[in-house]
């Protein structure tokens, strides 16, 4: 009896054996595994090279909306209005900016001392965004003015005196810096100090032909990260144009499974192309919840106002976010440079930025809502202080309207405040929504109906601020 059992369990197991061998056969020849390891190399090729692919973009954007070219600087006139597409970028101080190229040698970039009326801050980047140096008061000149000289990778001549070497690891060099009124100067004699800059070959330093400056100020600049089907066809291009560096060969070999290789051309076919779409939808979806969930904390216990979170701030080493142990890729894109470009060598105590991403309730700003926010008399920012609106999509000035035309306040700033409806105790309510509550118009940002988030930025925070015995109120949802 037992036998007869045994070798009927024996012909079940047997069954068993081969329905599931069956079923494991048609899931491997349905799952197209191929397709499958693109789409995750894919997402994380994107999140790989956020900060590369959008200065980049921002770099021919700039030569396609200005026709510039390397080595020209465009100089705005008056702070960025919402047809200037910057991601983050703050309305109160003009921007100018320079793009080098050091493949056909050295390039000088001579930074004027600081002057009686004006100061020059800003920072030179690499082709990854990483800070290389910093300039001006806050920078390696000190507000002495100084020959910066970009050396090209593997650069071994001699180094004529007087310069102050930059070596870099890749070809491309990207500026962004501000010229800044001071000791009761203007923003034209801002504008003045600024075109003392001068950018020019090593080989004609002997000669050097007068800078070209172009004003950014009328035109439109479309400098946004395009996430369509170029990225990857950017991609391709730089890693053929560019050195490799050691903490990235990894990622270099995981590329060769989605077309992408140094010496060989980038064609993807269709079902390619349809499986790198989609990995660059959910790529952008994971980094927007980076951004949302992990990027930041709270300032004051229990607020609604955050700054960058101790983990972002524990791997950033100087904005590289190379460490000892590991390239922390996640904390670069969706952390920083899905959101922000050109960030300082090292964060000095000029400026502190708080972020806005929710309501007193905790939930996402809403741009269909209206939303107030009491901005006590008291700022400790011995400078001044602005609060203005992103569109939580783009990263930048909310357009209301065409983007290639729009003007629309972005902001408020304690130097509107003289202007704007006040409190009996000198506070003033800001107001963020679709239409201006009636009588506060000069208190008002409008947010055009699109979800968005704010940044309070403090100009000369002070001790009550950072000893935290100040606090500022959550933004309101206005029933």
């Amino acid at each position: 009896m037992n036998s007869i059992f045994m070798t009927v369990l024996k012909g079940a197991s047997l069954c068993l054996a081969l329905i599931v061998g069956s079923v494991a056969s048609v899931r491997a020849q349905t799952v197209d595994l191929d397709d499958q390891l693109a789409y995750q190399r894919g997402i994380e090729a994107v999140i790989w090279s956020i900060p590369a692919i959008s200065i980049r973009g921002l770099q021919q954007a700039t030569f396609k909306d200005y026709g510039v070219s390397w080595n020209d600087v465009v100089l705005f006139s008056k702070p960025a209005t919402p047809k200037h597409e910057l991601l983050t970028a703050n309305n109160q101080v003009p921007y100018m900016f320079t793009y080098l190229n050091l493949r056909q040698g050295p390039v000088v970039v001579e930074i004027p001392a600081a002057g009686a009326k004006a100061l020059l801050f800003g920072s030179f980047i690499d082709n990854w965004q990483t800070p290389i140096v910093d300039v001006g008061p806050s920078g390696e000149d000190e507000g002495r003015g100084a020959k910066y000289l970009f050396l090209p990778p593997g650069y071994s001549e001699p180094i004529p005196d007087g310069y102050l070497p930059v070596r870099m690891e890749g070809y491309i060099v990207s500026a962004a810096l501000r010229p800044v009124p001071a000791n009761g100067g203007t923003a034209e004699d801002a504008h003045s100090y600024a075109q003392q800059l001068k950018v020019y070959p090593l080989a004609n330093a002997a000669a050097p032909k007068p800078t070209r400056f172009v004003d950014g100020s009328a035109k439109p600049y479309h400098t946004l990260p395009v996430y369509d089907a170029s990225w990857f066809r950017e991609l391709a291009a730089m890693v053929n144009e560019e050195p490799v560096r050691e903490r990235d060969k990894v990622m270099m070999g995981m590329l060769a499974s989605i077309g992408i290789e140094r010496g060989k051309p980038f064609q993807p076919d269709a079902k390619m192309q349809k499986t790198l779409d989609a990995a660059l939808v959910d790529a952008r979806r994971i980094m927007q919840h980076y951004f949302e969930e992990s990027t930041f904390v709270p300032w004051w216990p229990g607020s609604q106002w955050m700054s960058l979170s101790p983990s972002t701030m524990r791997v950033a080493h100087q904005f590289t976010f190379e460490t000892p142990d590991a390239l922390w890729i996640d904390a670069r894109a969706g952390g920083v440079y899905y959101y922000a470009t050109f960030l300082p060598k090292k964060l000095g105590g000029g400026s502190f930025y708080l972020v806005g991403l929710r309501d007193s309730a905790g939930q996402l700003l809403d741009g269909q809502a209206t939303y107030r926010l009491r901005v006590p008399a008291v700022v400790p920012a011995k400078d001044f202080w602005s609060a203005i609106v992103y569109d939580s999509d783009s990263k930048a000035f909310v357009c209301a309207g065409p983007c290639d035309t729009a003007d629309n306040v972005v902001g408020l700033s304690s130097f509107e405040k003289p202007a704007m409806k006040q409190n009996g105790d000198g506070s003033v309510d800001l107001y963020f929504g679709p239409k201006a509550p009636a009588g506060f118009e000069k208190n008002w940002v409008p947010t055009a109906g699109k979800n968005f988030f704010l940044i309070f930025r403090l100009y000369g925070p002070e001790k009550a601020f950072f000893d935290k015995s100040w606090k500022m109120p959550d933004v309101e949802k206005i029933p």
